[in-house]
């Protein structure tokens, strides 16, 4: 199945990830981005997911899903995202965490799935609604 609208982060080159992931937040900023981390079990699952509700949910908004493959490629980016937004806790570190979400232009997040969370369509709604909501 094509992912239309989702970006998997190159894992090879580090240069290519960084550039991806600044085309991706820092110059398309009109974008909501759904952030999907690691590859523990129901990930590619949730990717693809991700990827339909993003074109299926009725929004002016435009939402998008950046499959980044493991936690160590953009850590200091997306941590310190997450650390600005109070995401990251002693209960819950960066490692801990398998998906968020962005909202277009300051980049901020309310919530996350845990790494033992599940994809779920339910979730990743919420994840998506949340974010445009504060958009």
């Amino acid at each position: 199945m094509a992912l239309e609208n989702t970006t998997t982060i190159n894992l090879i080159d580090p240069i290519k990830a960084l550039a991806q992931y600044k085309d991706l937040l820092i110059t398309n900023t009109d974008k909501i981005v759904m952030v999907i981390l690691g590859d523990s079990p129901g990930v590619p699952a949730g990717v693809i997911l991700a990827d339909k509700l993003a074109r299926q949910i009725t929004t002016n908004e435009n939402l998008w899903v950046m499959e980044v493959g493991n936690h160590t490629m953009l850590k200091t980016e997306l941590e310190q995202i997450l650390n600005t937004a109070g995401i990251i806790q002693d209960e819950t570190p960066y490692d801990e965490i398998k998906a968020f979400c962005l909202t277009k232009g300051a980049r901020l997040a309310n919530s996350r799935i845990h790494l033992q969370g599940s994809l779920s369509p339910a979730r990743l709604t919420h994840l998506f609604r949340e974010a445009i909501s504060n958009s």
